[in-house]
């Protein structure tokens, strides 16, 4: 599944099917589904880089997916519920493949950041033998957040980040991602965008309450801090996997990718038409992000923190 191209390897990485369940994390207020006005859209297929919400959050047409108990979209609350089920601490056996040749990468250094927060020294840290392989001891049931980086000098790869992994009970392994400078740069020349030094990418998958992909989403990255939208990102959607100049929302792949987000802490939210000319805040994933990198983001509808495993509930 990740061969040929970068977006190939994007549909299966964040396909979501290899994390035991993984999610995103935070807290964090919305903008409340629902009230904003229809814009124009533009003919790129994306926000133009403005600030301004209107050129991000414009789609007119129906979603495709299942939004049991959240078609209103955000009103106040989430559906983030904390699990029932205690962290147990097992061994993860880990491999670090290439994002597009699928190969694995030897001497990587590896960070898990046990508190799903980066921060200047990880609790976990490791180097690939030849295979790409290392092990770790982590929780189950707890969110976390990787990173996978080489020797800088040599300039191969760019620092690979992916918050909010949680491996369910019943978890031993797991593939870990490393993008090369060259496939970092890849999709925004096939969008036709010019990567800015200094900002970073962010990519993902916009899910249903199924953890299907949504038809007819779009998002749009906002400040932490004061719900501003930098200027200079540009949000681009996929068809059949490939990226697309002019697509205005998701296709039924449900990928999207941000590119040139300036660093700092971030949030990406996801909206949907709600039939009535306004939009409905139905998911958003926290994201804090460094120049020169890329982060690996799904958002789930209902969630603004981490969507555990079934196997993390007793009840379930």
């Amino acid at each position: 599944m990740r061969k040929f191209i970068w977006v190939v390897a994007l549909a299966a990485a964040c396909s979501g099917g290899d994390k035991g369940g993984s999610s995103d994390t935070g807290s964090g207020s919305g903008d409340g589904g629902g009230g904003e006005s229809s814009g124009d859209g533009g003919s790129d297929g994306g926000g133009d880089g403005t600030g301004d919400q209107a050129d991000y959050i414009n789609t007119a047409v129906t979603p495709v997916g299942d939004f049991t108990g959240f078609e209103a979209g955000y009103g106040g609350a989430w559906l983030n519920t904390d699990p029932t089920v205690a962290p147990t601490e097992f061994t993860l056996q880990a491999q670090v493949l290439d994002f597009q040749e699928d190969t694995p990468v030897a001497d990587a250094t590896v960070d898990f950041y046990l508190t799903d927060a980066v921060t200047a020294v990880p609790e976990l840290s490791g180097v690939t033998d030849p295979g790409g392989n290392v092990a770790f001891a982590v929780p189950t049931c707890t969110p976390l957040t990787y990173k996978t980086s080489t020797d800088a000098a040599l300039e191969e790869t760019v620092p690979t980040f992916e918050a909010h992994q949680v491996y369910g009970v019943g978890t031993s392994s797991d593939t870990l991602n490393s993008v090369s400078t060259t496939t970092y740069n890849l999709i925004p020349s096939l969008l036709g965008v010019s990567v800015q030094d200094g900002k970073a990418t962010a990519a993902g998958t916009a899910y249903d309450m199924n953890d299907d992909p949504i038809t007819g989403a779009q998002v749009v990255v906002k400040s932490l801090v004061d719900d501003s939208i930098p200027d200079g990102v540009v949000v681009k959607y996929f068809v059949d996997s490939f990226p697309n100049r002019s697509q205005p929302e998701t296709s039924p792949d449900g990928l999207w990718v941000a590119i040139n987000i300036p660093a700092g802490e971030w949030k990406v939210e996801m909206w949907v038409s709600d039939g009535a000319g306004g939009h409905l805040l139905m998911g958003q994933s926290k994201l804090t992000v460094f120049g020169n990198s890329i982060n690996i983001s799904n958002i789930y509808t209902g969630f603004d923190s981490v969507k555990y495993p079934s196997s993390c509930f007793a009840s379930r």
